[in-house]
């Protein structure tokens, strides 16, 4: 496959391409040289969201949690 590298040094990965190795735009890419090649690599990390997307997460087993402790307490104290 081939590409033109524009003035500024730019190119156009094909659709393809990005397609088979799921590219999207604002992606981060890693450039390495090899002699005459040049390599590009998709940076792939973990994209963070925000905390409030996770706000609720849990909640559940913190109440069950809780609950399981007032009651060993409880039974603490109606034996003590």
């Amino acid at each position: 496959m081939k590409t033109l590298m524009s003035e500024r040094g730019q190119i156009v990965i094909p659709k393809k391409i990005r397609e088979t190795i799921h590219l999207n735009k604002g992606d981060e890419l890693e450039i390495e040289v090899r002699g005459e090649t040049i390599v590009l690599r998709p940076l792939r990390r973990f994209k963070a969201k925000k905390w409030q997307d996770y706000a609720g997460i849990g909640e559940g087993i913190v109440a069950a949690h809780l609950k399981d402790k007032k009651k060993e307490k409880a039974d603490e104290d109606a034996y003590s």
